[in-house]
């Protein structure tokens, strides 16, 4: 993730109590004494950070100036990470594992020193080692909860080859859960998919040919209807899919094997599994968030974690 953290430490304005002058003695001297604790305390009530000729900038007004400028984006960072570190936590992920993690990037990189590795990682975006930490234990969490152990061996890679180069497939794409679930019921009763397609389907480009899509390769749909289709044995009919279009129910008609011999394509299909993963580490990174009650208390960050 190349994105740039935006990062500002704000402090709470401490409101000191005005001194007053037990000893004063008339009334003229008492209500002098009485104006200067009260200009002390406007001026104690708001923390100075800049002083200019032309009128001073305060504490409160940086703060609040940084929460119009950068604050959803800040905000949205601080409480996923909050989010993320609790979840480390109930998983049990060590200092140990990120250590471990963190030693096989270097390895990747192949980097000499740690100022070297730093270095890199800033131009990445990660602003030190703290960061660092933050990021790969968040990595090593959703590791653990797509029951993911690494890079795709040989045995999962040639298992994606024997499912071919493209497969030809139709569906129905549906809204709802609730409407998906009972036309998956109503198509393994028996009903006609083209038939059932016509009527509910809602994706314009294939609805009026009984869902036909064509033949299609990695890469050209969207990862989750991907991964079920060529996951599909030929004829098989998938139970709903959720992507970010609504809800599919899949049909795989016929499939092409590929051309190529297995050592040509190794690295595409590679790429194709770890493509799959990181789809899958965001949803349940949003699964995660949404576990989550989160309640807002300013009012300039309402609806900020609205979906």
């Amino acid at each position: 993730m190349k994105k740039k953290w935006v990062l500002f430490a704000s402090s709470m304005v401490l409101v000191l109590g005005a001194c007053t002058n037990d000893d004063a003695g008339d009334g003229e001297e008492n209500s002098q004494n009485g104006n200067e604790s009260n200009v002390e305390a406007q001026e104690s009530d708001e923390q100075i950070v800049v002083e200019t000729s032309a009128g001073n900038v305060t504490e409160q007004e940086l703060v609040d100036k940084l929460k119009d400028m950068y604050g959803d984006q800040v905000l949205q960072e601080i409480v996923l990470t909050t989010i993320m570190n609790n979840k480390a936590e109930e998983l049990g992920v060590t200092e140990e594992e990120v250590d471990d993690e963190i030693e096989s990037i270097k390895e990747l990189m192949g980097v000499e020193s740690d100022e070297e590795f730093y270095n890199a990682m800033e131009m990445q975006g990660v602003s030190g080692e703290e960061e660092l930490r933050e990021r790969v234990q968040h990595h090593i969490v959703l590791q653990k909860l797509a029951g993911d152990e690494g890079e795709p061996d040989e045995d999962a890679l040639r298992e994606e080859y024997e499912r071919g180069e493209e497969v030809k497939a139709r569906h129905i794409l549906v809204e709802d859960q609730e409407t998906a679930d009972e036309l998956y019921e109503r198509l393994i009763d028996g009903e006609d998919f083209s038939e059932l397609a016509e009527t509910y389907s809602e994706d314009p480009g294939s609805r009026e040919d009984g869902g036909n899509l064509g033949f299609f390769r990695r890469g050209t749909m969207t990862p989750p209807f991907e991964e079920a289709a060529f996951s599909l044995d030929t004829d098989e009919i998938s139970e709903p899919v959720s992507s970010d279009f609504g809800f599919h129910i899949i049909q795989v008609t016929d499939r092409n094997e590929f051309e190529d011999d297995f050592e040509e394509v190794e690295d595409q299909l590679r790429n194709t599994l770890n493509q799959r993963m990181m789809q899958r580490m965001g949803q349940l990174q949003q699964e995660v968030i949404d576990e989550v009650e989160i309640n807002v208390i300013d009012s300039r960050f309402e609806g900020l974690f609205d979906q």
